[in-house]
């Protein structure tokens, strides 16, 4: 359930006691304005919603706790944040393993590092990461990424000296770490930590925010919220193979980096001096790029991957490695120390010296059979997965004695004279993963493109992603749907292919992200650049159609986000849709691009598919679109939330599907399962395709199940556990609720972060309904809170909402801040009252199903569950809705508000408009006006009125007549009844004091109700 917790804090006169009191006819008020109307707030009038956000106030983050420790451990609560002195682990020969569990709180990521501040013996550290506490071992968790980022979840260092050890690639999350030693030895920490590279924006440049009454909401916000910035990856952040330290280049895997210079160099000497730190060091001259050209590697006395102490010379041509020597060297190349090599091409010959010692000659003229001669080139280093070296004081001397080049390679700045291999990323962009895959992902980025707009602000991640991702189209048309982040952009011709990385449906969501992206930010020049990819991939999309004039796929184009079940090929729901979409995105590029008449087309088009979609794959006897046509018996989770979602499902189903997949799907405590049993699929919740049903359900006024659905899934994920990481997980065990792949989940994934942008979407109620936000509507859905607040960031400025409603009583108040250059609608919730009266600035303006004319307001209509304001202007508004009402029965108008009630003796004072009312017993009169009566109708003019005193239960509050309305926040017991004889019930934001909702205690005797203490 989720959790309410009580907003109103008024003042209240001594010896008030109030409640409510509405009945089924209005008097008019008067307007007045919302400066005049607004002195208490129904909602909190600063809620602490930064307490929630979770990222980390330092690039430095530090351990927060001492799980364990094992073994021979001194100080280990010395290396949590705050601590002072040093800790030392000692393992002694045959002795046990020293360990220290180490927790940060939450997942987080970076590069680790380490303070020496002494060691004997020259032990070995170990330390391994994991996201959950079960998973953790000496070796860490099993999510190793492909994309980027350290290929072990646990690294290992020789300790030989003082000083900092940080670890050369990412690990990009982790919540805990276990150290330990590996070979006899002592090791003293004064630190431990992680240099934190991701998204570190904090609670202060949050363009966007969350808050209500709903903690756990509040924790599934900003748990999105942080999942997303965790996966973020400024440009230039990721470190590459490549790094300048300690006065050299270091070079550690990723293949060959060529300087980018020298192409048509002939003959030349290079010189350079290496130290091996893991297996080898290699080289290239006469280079034509990274997989052409002469390829020289030294091998270690250590070398784990080759011979050791041994030259191998290759002729590398179209990243074959072809042989053309391999000689021992003249004496042991002990890693960690420094060598000079000189490398000379002349004519068809190369000469390899080092240390002054010529080693090796080669000659092209007596290559074997396949080998490829190169006259000219650039020279380079090459170090490959497993292998890394340092280097500096590069220089290139041509035969006649020019310099060519010359770097001593101790500044940064040298890395951009090579083409870098594995090189950080040049743009900003959004990975899947923290931890795995650590890739930018395209269906991905339609989660995490929403949840970014809504929270940070911060688009470019975005926008560097889906450039990225386009610039790798095939020639077909189709864009690849996933790349590692530090690729580089594309330039040049397409890339020969027809399908390729990863499907079907990841190529689309690619123009469903840009569609968000052009949406949210109004960015016009990046969707007329990206506007030729859309083109062609849509024109790959139609020609796949079949003579349904529907989608196919094949198992060479069929996965889908569920990579571990099999490929779904034929006519398939989901795809159909997710094309649907993509047209009607791909015309809204269209038109940005100033291609009005294909606009039109696309549009077309998606009608077209629309009913094709309808034809051929809904199963009218059960209610439900099929998997496929090839798949006809299974429930599909993805294909119905998605027709739902998107508009193909007729308005009039929308209701029944939504029903029936609760029915069908809804079988784990954890969440729905994606595909009925008969599947043949695995059994995992995904709160990526739930994200959808969830967005669905509210689309579709179905907040009760949306709050279940909500709590299910995400409450599940955020509830302290093992697994609870501050981050949402990739899938969860239907069976036991435990993370769905095991120890290789990743759990901060950015596709399950949809409760981000769908709470301040849908419950708070802001979205943009035309690129920028140039219009935008305000829509809340209130369900079971009591108050929401916070601001959606737009191009123009913030549009901001705070409301507050009390279902039980059909009243709501809700203030609106649109920024200039926008205009939108506010939909006001009615919580189903037949007649709502609704007040704009303390100005009645729709009453009796009819509009009054109001400053920045152009119209209004009403539906079963909300009256629609239209045409607002930028400005402040304050809103408020109740059911209607008359005086109370028995009461007699005494002032209008601010006015003076006068009367003596005591009395029950009436205080409200439109049927709600707050009761106040007083004594000699009273001013008219909040700050001695209970605003219990904020948002309208009131007045007051005065009856008699009536008697409840001990310690009791009048609030209503029976018949009225008994209006109050969060949850109380209400007492029912007359004289001495009543029945209680505990209700949650107000009831109508009837028998239908407390039975009859009394029959044939006029009851009220009454609010007891606490």
């Amino acid at each position: 359930m989720i959790t309410e917790r009580r907003a109103r804090t008024r003042r209240r006169a001594a010896a008030a006691l109030s409640c409510a009191l509405a009945l089924f006819a209005w008097t008019p008020a008067q307007p007045a304005s919302a400066a005049a109307l607004a002195s208490t707030t129904p909602w909190p009038s600063a809620p602490n919603w930064q307490s929630y956000v979770q990222t980390p106030s330092s690039a430095t983050v530090c351990p927060t706790a001492v799980v364990s420790t094992s073994g021979s451990v001194a100080g280990a609560q010395n290396l949590v944040c705050g601590g002072s002195g040093t800790t030392t682990l000692t393992l002694a020969s045959g002795g046990a393993t020293p360990t220290i569990v180490l927790d940060y709180g939450k997942n987080v990521g970076g590069l680790p590092y380490f303070d020496v501040s002494a060691e004997s013996g020259s032990p070995t550290l170990q330390a391994g990461y994991s996201q959950a506490l079960q998973y953790l071992t000496a070796t860490g968790d099993a999510a190793i990424p492909w994309g980027e980022g350290d290929t072990a979840r646990h690294d290992s260092y020789t300790v030989s000296a003082p000083g900092t050890i940080t670890n050369h690639f990412e690990q990009g999350g982790e919540r805990y770490e276990e150290i330990t030693l590996t070979s006899p030895g002592t090791l003293t920490l004064s630190g431990a930590g992680i240099n934190y590279i991701a998204d570190r924006t904090t609670a202060d440049g949050y363009q966007g925010n969350f808050v209500s009454s709903s903690d756990q909401l509040n924790k599934i916000w900003y748990d999105g919220a942080y999942t997303a910035q965790l996966e973020s990856a400024p440009a230039g952040s990721l470190p590459g193979n490549w790094t300048v330290t300690g006065g050299a280049l270091d070079a550690a895997g990723g293949n060959a980096g060529l300087l980018k210079q020298g192409t048509s160099w002939g003959d030349y000497t290079t010189t350079f001096e290496t130290r091996i730190v893991t297996n080898q060091a290699g080289w290239m001259v006469r280079g034509q790029d990274a997989n052409n050209g002469y390829l020289f590697i030294l091998n270690a006395a250590n070398d784990t991957a080759g011979t050791p102490n041994t030259l191998q010379a290759f002729d590398l041509h179209g990243g074959t490695y072809t042989n053309i020597g391999s000689v021992t060297l003249p004496s042991g190349l002990a890693p960690g120390t420094w060598h000079t090599v000189t490398t000379t091409a002349s004519g068809t010959g190369v000469t390899v010296t080092v240390d002054t010692v010529k080693v090796a000659t080669t000659d092209s003229s007596s290559f074997p059979s396949g080998a490829t001669a190169f006259s000219t080139g650039t020279v380079g280093f090459r170090e490959y997965a497993g292998e890394e070296a340092d280097f500096r004081n590069l220089s290139v001397v041509n035969s006649s004695g020019t310099t060519l080049y010359s770097n001593t390679l101790s500044s940064a700045t040298a890395l951009s004279d090579f083409n870098v291999p594995g090189g950080t990323n040049a743009v900003a962009s959004i990975l899947d993963g923290a931890a795995r895959d650590r890739a930018i992902w395209s269906g991905d980025l339609n989660v995490e493109g929403p949840t970014t707009y809504y929270s940070t602000g911060n688009s470019a991640y975005l926008k560097g992603a889906l450039q990225l991702l386009g610039t790798y189209q095939l020639s077909s048309g189709f864009v690849t749907g996933a790349e590692p982040p530090q690729v580089p952009l594309h330039t040049g011709t397409p890339i020969t292919g027809t399908t390729g990385t990863y499907s079907a449906s990841y190529s689309m969501y690619w123009v469903l992200g840009l569609g968000a992206y052009y949406l949210y930010t109004g960015d016009t020049a990046f969707a007329q650049q990206e506007w030729p990819i859309v083109r062609y991939e849509l024109a790959w999309n139609a020609s796949q159609l079949d003579a349904n004039g529907l989608l196919t796929t094949t198992n060479d184009d069929g996965a889908d986000w569920d990579f571990y079940d099999a490929n779904k090929t034929g006519e398939v729901t989901e795809y159909n849709v997710l094309y649907y979409k993509a047209l009607l995105d791909g015309a809204q590029i269209a038109t940005a691009a100033g291609q009005t008449a294909q606009a039109a087309t696309y549009t077309q088009q998606a009608a077209a598919l629309k009913t094709a979609i309808n034809a051929q794959l809904f199963n009218s006897s059960t209610g439900l679109y099929y998997t496929s046509n090839t798949q006809t018996s299974a429930v599909a989770q993805d294909a119905n939330a998605l027709a739902v979602l998107y508009g193909v499902a007729p308005a009039a189903n929308s209701a029944s599907i939504l029903a029936s997949l609760k029915t069908k799907l809804w079988t784990s405590a954890y969440g729905p399962l994606p595909f009925s049993s008969d599947s043949g699929n695995r059994a995992l919740v995904s709160p990526f395709v739930s994200g959808y049903e969830l967005e669905a359900r509210l689309a579709n006024n179905d907040t009760a199940n949306a709050e279940q659905l909500l709590s299910n899934v995400w409450g599940h994920m955020i509830a302290p556990s093992a697994n609870s990481t501050g981050t949402m997980w990739e899938n969860v065990s239907a069976a036991d609720g435990t993370p769905g792949l095991g120890s290789t989940t990743s759990l901060a994934h950015g596709w399950s972060t949809a409760p981000t942008s769908v709470l301040s979407g849908y419950v708070l109620g802001i979205q943009p309904t035309s690129p920028g936000y140039g219009t935008w509507s305000v829509q809340p859905h209130p369900g079971d809170l009591t108050w929401a607040q916070g601001k959606a960031p737009t191009p123009h400025g913030a549009v901001q909402v705070s409301w507050a409603g009390e279902s039980g009583v059909n009243q709501f108040a809700m203030s609106v801040t649109a920024p200039s250059g926008t205009s939108g609608t506010i939909a006001v919730p009615t919580y189903g009252a037949a007649n709502p009266v609704v007040a704009v600035n303390g100005q009645v303006v729709w009453s009796g199903g009819s509009f009054t004319a109001a400053t920045g307001i152009g119209g209004a209509h009403q539906d079963a569950n909300y009256v629609y304001l239209t045409g607002v202007q930028p400005g402040t508004f304050l809103v408020a809705a109740n059911p209607g009402g008359a005086a109370p029965a028995g009461y007699t108008l005494c002032a209008q508000q601010n006015g003076t009630c006068a009367f003596t003796g005591t009395q029950s004072v009436a205080y409200g408009a439109n049927g709600i009312y707050s009761y106040s017993t007083l004594t000699g009169g009273t001013t008219c006006d909040d700050t001695g009566l209970v605003d219990a109708d904020y948002g309208f003019v009131k007045s007051c009125y005065v009856g008699p005193v009536k008697s409840g239960p001990s310690g009791s509050a009048y609030c209503a007549p029976e018949t009225g309305l008994c209006a109050f926040s969060g949850t109380r017991t209400v007492a029912y009844g007359a004289g001495g004889t009543f029945t209680t019930k505990s209700l949650t934001s107000g009831t109508a004091c009837t028998n239908a909702v407390f039975g009859d205690p009394l029959q044939g005797t006029v009851k009220d109700c009454y609010l007891m203490p606490g």
